[in-house]
């Protein structure tokens, strides 16, 4: 049987993506949560995941990241060294924000290079290392994969912190004589878990429920709704099993050795087109997006208010006029027979198929929307 492969934030939104494609292809996988709310390690992986650790094809090891929780003992790492060749690192908390910025930077940065150094002292040969497209941050137009530090200015924390997290990994990596590949996703969406990780899909996935439920404001398909964006800038989303399997496929994959590989749709539609498809799925008319650079909305209407403060979180990103390259990505991915995620009116059908999925109508949205009219 081959070495396991080590995965990090194994229980989170994209992790245990990752932990059921490798688990599918016959990979071993070690799997290091930590416990939380009630739960064990090896409770949460298996509810995330849905399989039930065996010890063979699926091992928990509970640890921690932050430093919060438990530490990982001197005879687990001796056994990991010895053990492990590959890492996939999911972890990482998705906060904009974050109030704790000492935890927040040892979760993304202490954390990952201190793993990465008592590991590199091992058998550890690759470091698969999660990252986002988005440490580009303020910056537009087109982004290619070999971009870094550049002197950009940052939306938030979340993207500097993910920009230094990388430069510090690679370092190290380098140092050590490790393969560090870095996976820079756009803003991932798929079926959600209710943790901080899901937040960008729970957000997109509400919205649809949110159009959905609009014509029950006036009885009609005609609803006023104005939102502000820019209309024709890309909509920079790409569904988590594209994600998961890039990083399944590429982890080890010889011609990925130090790459940095933007995972995105390379043809995504702008944000009026987006906007289009969605509305006619619904069969919804009056929608419109505003461009912010340009005007502000005057005189929004209580409905109006209400989306502005529901996307208020990813405003930044609707703003933001920007492409990523993803040619290295491309290329290599498709020699190894990983399909282009698309956001076509058929993929975008099936991404909203998927919001519905196993809720009655009543539940589409939890607002009563008639008091927003």
């Amino acid at each position: 049987m081959s070495s396991p492969i080590l995965v990090t934030g194994a229980t989170g939104f994209i992790g245990r993506e990752v932990v059921r494609g490798l688990l599918m292809s016959g990979r071993p996988v070690l799997a290091l949560a930590r416990g939380r709310d009630g739960q064990t390690a090896e409770q949460r992986v298996a509810e995330a995941v849905g399989v039930i650790p065996d010890g063979r094809l699926l091992s928990v090891i509970e640890g921690d990241l932050t430093g919060r929780g438990n530490c990982l003992g001197e005879a687990e790492r001796v056994d990991l060294r010895e053990t492990v060749e590959t890492v996939i690192h999911c972890a990482g908390d998705t906060t904009l924000f974050p109030d704790a910025m000492e935890s927040f930077r040892a979760g993304h940065i202490d954390g990952p290079v201190k793993m990465l150094q008592w590991l590199g002292s091992g058998r550890l040969r690759r470091w698969a290392h999660l990252s986002t497209a988005y440490v580009c941050g303020r910056r537009a137009g087109t982004m290619f994969e070999g971009d870094g530090d550049l002197g950009q200015n940052f939306h938030n924390p979340y993207e500097q912190v993910k920009l230094e997290s990388e430069v510090a990994i690679r370092r190290i990596g380098s140092r050590l004589g490790i393969d560090v590949r870095v996976f820079r996703p756009s803003i991932v969406v798929g079926a959600a878990p209710k943790t901080s990780g899901g937040n960008p899909s729970n957000l997109f996935f509400h919205f649809l429920r949110m159009v959905a439920a609009l014509p029950d404001l006036t009885n009609s398909s005609e609803v006023t709704l104005r939102i502000e964006a820019a209309p024709r800038a890309r909509f920079n989303i790409v569904p988590v099993e594209y994600v998961a399997a890039a990083l399944v496929t590429l982890a080890e994959h010889s011609d990925g050795a130090r790459g940095t590989f933007h995972l995105v749709v390379s043809d995504a539609p702008t944000q009026e087109a987006m906007l289009a498809m969605i509305a006619e799925r619904f069969g919804v008319r009056g929608l419109s997006l505003v461009d912010c650079r340009r005007a502000r909305i005057k005189n929004p209407s209580p409905l109006e208010r209400l989306v502005a403060r529901m996307l208020s979180t990813y405003r930044d990103y609707l703003e933001q006029d920007v492409h990523f390259d993803d040619a290295g990505a491309h290329r290599l991915l498709d020699r190894c027979g990983v399909p282009p995620p698309s956001l076509s009116s058929q993929a975008v059908g099936r991404l909203i198929d998927l919001a519905f999925e196993g809720r009655p109508a009543i539940q589409r949205f939890p607002l009563d929307l008639r008091s927003y009219a």
